[in-house]
């Protein structure tokens, strides 16, 4: 059966580059591709976002089933997520306002992070529609894995909020779904499982020596890779520190940010200068996912270090490549990287990072063996796989809402 779905993710555009600023990463690519994938099995998608630029076209063909809507909603800047709450009734008013120009009606509301929850939440009762929801990540659960950075108030009450009302939420492992039934309060029939997805067409291992000819980088030499938000919680100064302690001499490629005007990446660069290895660590800025499957075959391992991750899209993207994976010990990442298969999980230290990095660069046929079993560990997360459960959920509510209307 056919649907059509109002998607709402109002911090950040799927079009957006994951990586590009603090709030572009792996929802941007989860969202883009979900939907194209949706789209293939004639599910219409209107994606909306908010406007961040005065020349934005107001509707982006994404696909031929799939469209971006950008919303106005406050100034047409960029503003930091912290201060959006202000605008989500203007940007609740002009979704409903579009919805009623196109006479389009919807058959499920689909929401990205808590602000969509927020727009959500009033238009599935005034819609009468079921409304799932995907945090991405939670602010008690971000607590919990660091109780050193506190979260606003407002986010932590509406995330409670959206749990007590949602039909459905989506979460990316089974460890997720646990914690935010034992912590945040959702029933078990609420919490539907579903992997975040890889594009394995366009994430596939490339010549070793091919990619660093390409990069400009000597074929020798150690070379580990850091992909994503340049943001302290993902914890690309803990891969420099790591770097700083390990006996072998690697090369740190850091893929994220902006060259010029960022001030994290600024921090990172200083931090880089403390540590005295400034010559070895390479700042790429974000790129584009087409060019990323290059840069993660470059690598010998990828790190991810963060506090923690409800799945983990750069490890599953560079186990596809066939690099393997050091990561935290947290989240998500438990379950996408097998520990001692496809990589390593270690508790997030500096000195554990580097004394599990020097271990595997010091036994290349350790290393071998993990990029050999790390392609064929992530297959199952393929986007028709993933849209697939993802339309079995989405008939489920629909049908419990005709059930409802009926009785």
């Amino acid at each position: 059966m056919s649907y059509s779905v109002a998607m709402i993710s109002v911090h950040t555009s799927p079009l957006d580059i994951p990586g590009r600023n603090k709030d572009a990463g792996g929802m941007n690519v989860y969202i883009r591709e979900l939907a194209r994938e949706l789209g293939r099995s004639q599910v219409t998608v209107d994606i909306f976002t908010r406007q961040t630029r005065p020349n934005q076209s107001s509707i982006v063909q994404l696909t031929p089933n799939v469209r971006v809507i950008h919303v106005k909603a406050g100034p047409t800047s960029p503003i930091s997520k912290h201060d959006l709450h202000h605008y989500l009734p203007e940007f609740r008013h002009h979704i409903e306002a579009f919805r009623h120009r196109n006479g389009k009606p919807y058959d499920v509301l689909h929401s990205h992070y808590w602000l969509s929850g927020m727009v959500a939440m009033p238009l599935a009762r005034c819609w009468d529609i079921p409304h799932v929801t995907m945090f991405h990540t939670l602010g008690h659960l971000k607590q919990l894995a660091n109780p050193n950075a506190s979260e606003p108030l407002l986010r932590l009450e509406m995330e409670r909020q959206l749990i007590q009302h949602a039909d459905r939420i989506i979460a990316s492992t089974f460890d997720e779904r646990q914690q935010i039934i034992r912590h945040c309060g959702a029933t078990p029939g609420q919490v539907e499982v579903i992997p975040c997805g890889v594009n394995l067409e366009l994430f596939f291992p490339y010549d070793r020596k091919q990619t660093r000819e390409k990069l400009g980088l000597k074929q020798h030499t150690p070379t580990l890779l850091y992909v994503g938000r340049l943001d302290p919680f993902k914890g690309p100064d803990l891969l420099l520190q790591a770097a700083a302690l390990m006996k072998e001499r690697a090369e740190i490629l850091i893929v994220g940010g902006k060259l010029s005007g960022d001030r994290e990446l600024d921090r990172l660069r200083e931090l880089a200068r403390k540590l005295q290895i400034s010559q070895r660590v390479h700042f790429l800025g974000a790129r584009p996912q087409h060019e990323l499957p290059v840069i993660y075959s470059t690598a010998d391992v990828t790190v991810v270090p963060s506090y923690h991750e409800s799945f983990g899209l750069a490890a599953v993207e560079s186990l596809a490549c066939g690099t393997p994976v050091v990561a935290t010990r947290a989240g998500g990442l438990m379950t996408v990287v097998h520990h001692g298969e496809t990589g390593y999980l270690v508790q997030r230290c500096p000195g554990f990072f580097a004394e599990r990095l020097d271990f595997l660069l010091q036994h290349p046929e350790i290393l071998a063996q993990l990029r050999a079993a790390a392609r064929p560990s992530v297959i199952q997360y393929s986007w028709k796989h993933v849209a697939g459960q993802m339309m079995n959920v989405y008939e489920d509510v629909v049908s419990a809402a005709k059930c409802l209307v009926a009785q």
